[in-house]
């Protein structure tokens, strides 16, 4: 039944996501949180189980189920994502002030301050270098500050624990310093796996552009094919491609000579199709990309492809077609 429980809470949300990198990111995400979970829970108990301090046990059994209340909303973060960011550097900042407390309240003499380290170590997992630097910098400064003043400053003011005997220290330090080495391996796996996801990121989209290259050739490729079905010379083909590219006048009169029943086949589909777009068909159809299109009839990008859109409107070409090569088979 728990184990269920589990593998649901990992596995639920990892299902419902259409990107693969996002989903298996997710995924670490969750186990990240599912391994911090049974750390305060190992804790919350040890202290309970060995010191009888009820306080600090039930402060900490709260923040563990905090970690598992984290895994069932993450998913649904998606339509949060402006509040995302800010909840992992709050996450980060209350890790770091639990951190601090605990080394106050073992008189600085249990190894607290080793998870420090940790936390460090975790940010690469949860933020990216290039896109979040002001925010790892942010948490950087927080810990690094906070491991200074713990580290100077004793703060007699604040509560220490009575139930921490001095012959208790060593085991509580070496304890702290294992979990501390645990938590920095457990990052370094989880860092390694991030970027292998990265890594086969990187690989899909290099795949992805070579295959849409190959596409766009095999498309030029039936363009010329159909305009040499369509009785046209080579010496045709250069006339037309040269008419268009130069922004011609003569460019759509001799389009509609060499294909005469192109335009008559457009009206037909939407017979309310004005000049100006029944011209962007005919550079469409000798497969013109937007940038050629924008060069060749002085407009800007944004224009033509606002022109397109419309076209592909009033033709009800479906956004999963590419538009030129809906008009090259015409």
């Amino acid at each position: 039944m728990i184990y269920k429980f589990f593998f649901k809470m990992i596995n639920d949300e990892t299902e419902k996501m259409d990107d693969d990198f996002d989903s298996n990111y997710l995924h670490l995400i969750n186990r990240y949180l599912l391994l911090l979970f049974f750390i305060f829970l190992f804790y919350s108990i040890f202290i309970i189980a060995f010191f009888g301090d009820m306080l600090i046990s039930t402060f900490l059994t709260v923040i563990t189920f905090f970690w598992l209340f984290l895994m069932a909303i993450k998913g649904k973060t998606r339509r949060f994502k402006k509040v995302l960011k800010t909840s992992i550097i709050g996450t980060f900042v209350l890790l770091t002030f639990i951190v601090n407390f605990f080394n106050i309240y073992t008189y600085k003499n249990a190894g607290v301050e080793y998870f420090y380290f940790c936390l460090l170590f975790a940010v690469p997992f949860f933020l990216n270098y290039k896109k979040d630097s002001f925010s790892i910098f942010f948490i950087t400064f927080m810990i690094s500050i906070n491991f200074i003043v713990c580290l100077y400053f004793d703060f007699d003011f604040l509560p220490k624990s009575r139930f921490i005997e001095k012959e208790d220290f060593k085991t509580i330090k070496l304890l702290n310093i294992l979990f501390s080495i645990a938590s920095f391996l457990m990052d370094i796996v989880f860092i390694t796996q991030k970027d292998a996801l990265i890594h086969g990121l990187i690989t899909d989209r290099k795949e992805k552009d070579s295959t849409i290259k190959d596409l766009v050739k095999t498309n030029t490729e039936l363009m010329k094919h159909q305009m040499l079905i369509n009785h046209l010379s080579e010496e045709n083909i250069e006339e037309i491609l040269s008419l268009a590219e130069n922004n011609s006048p003569m460019f759509f009169e001799k389009f509609q000579v060499f294909f005469p029943h192109f335009i008559p086949d457009i009206l037909k589909i939407n017979p309310n199709l004005i000049h100006s777009e029944l011209y962007f068909c005919a550079l469409m159809k000798l497969d013109f990309d937007t940038k050629k299109i924008a060069q060749c009839t002085n407009n800007s990008i944004r224009a033509v492809e606002s022109k397109k859109y419309r076209i592909r409107k009033k033709l009800n070409i479906s956004s999963e077609i590419n538009v030129n090569s809906f008009l090259i088979k015409i």
